[in-house]
């Protein structure tokens, strides 16, 4: 059901005290930050639109340890919202040394989950990475050659259209672009026209029991990307359903979400794998771009 789905990936959302919006990073915050972007249309996204209605949405910022500058993954969620598996994604990544920005589209906007496009449309809401991906960059201790998308699902769909050269075009922070596209059973269209990508590498992780996006359409929207010259790889995981990352759902459950039925069920072994194969990614896209 919608509402059980819902609440178990709310679950672990926390509430912080925000204070006044940033404009930069430059001076060093950390913990919960916001920041103003702007609600567009998918129309006046891909437009280049920049007078859009402002909204004020935040990110959770989380930094390793040290003083050094370090890679930085800004993190979508899916479209139940910030809930435990993205925490779990962000402290993950950050004992791998990398700097996480948790970014909620939802919270600020009062939206609860799974928005229709007339609400929050999936190419407008790439514009709140792309400001991320702007701030990120302004942190002293972050990088800004070395910062990744990742997203699970809708998360994982956004960083798809991110990485679209025509996304680039009309919305990409001036001289400034993510270091690679990752995306965990993403929630790609088959009758969506993807254009081209980007030349950086694009990373592709999901199930093969997967119900919401088949594997199917992932493999050939892999296949006409790699063909078009794009840097694309799939990991396929045996056997694993959607929100196979996510250990509230240790008990399948039958989610649907407008008319989409579909299992989300925790797979552990999946799991396993894609922690270790998601390191190997980041240590891999991380290190050639210092070699640059």
């Amino acid at each position: 059901m919608v509402l059980a789905l819902t609440v178990l990936v709310s679950w672990g959302l926390v509430l912080h005290a925000a204070a006044k919006p940033v404009t930069t990073m430059a001076h060093g915050p950390k913990g919960d930050v916001e920041f103003q972007t702007l609600t567009l249309s998918a129309s006046d996204f891909w437009g280049g639109v920049k007078s859009g209605q402002p909204a004020t949405i935040s990110g959770e910022l989380f930094l390793p340890k040290g003083d050094g500058r370090v890679p930085a993954v800004v993190l979508s969620h899916g479209g139940g919202g910030v809930g435990a598996a993205e925490d779990t994604w962000a402290r993950e990544l950050r004992s791998q040394g990398a700097a996480v920005f948790l970014v909620d589209s939802f919270r600020g906007r009062r939206i609860r989950s799974f928005p229709p496009e007339t609400e929050l449309s999936r190419a407008g809401q790439v514009y709140d990475v792309y400001r991320a991906l702007a701030l990120l960059a302004t942190h002293p201790r972050v990088d800004p050659a070395r910062i990744a998308l990742m997203g699970g699902s809708r998360g994982g769909g956004l960083s798809m259209l991110a990485a679209m050269t025509r996304s680039l075009t009309a919305q990409a922070p001036e001289n400034l672009e993510f270091c690679a596209y990752l995306a965990i059973y993403p929630t790609i269209r088959a009758t969506v026209d993807y254009g081209t990508l980007a030349s950086r590498p694009i990373r592709l992780f999901t199930g093969t029991a997967d119900e919401a996006t088949s594997i199917t359409t992932v493999r050939d929207f892999a296949e006409r990307q790699r063909t078009a010259g794009a840097n694309v790889k799939l990991f396929e995981y045996e056997g694993a359903h959607h929100a196979f990352d996510n250990p509230q759902f240790r008990t399948p459950i039958v989610a649907n979400v407008s008319g989409v039925m579909f299992t989300v069920a925790y797979h552990p072994q999946a799991h396993a794998k894609l922690k270790k194969d998601m390191r190997g990614t980041l240590a891999e896209v991380f290190a050639a771009q210092s070699a640059r």
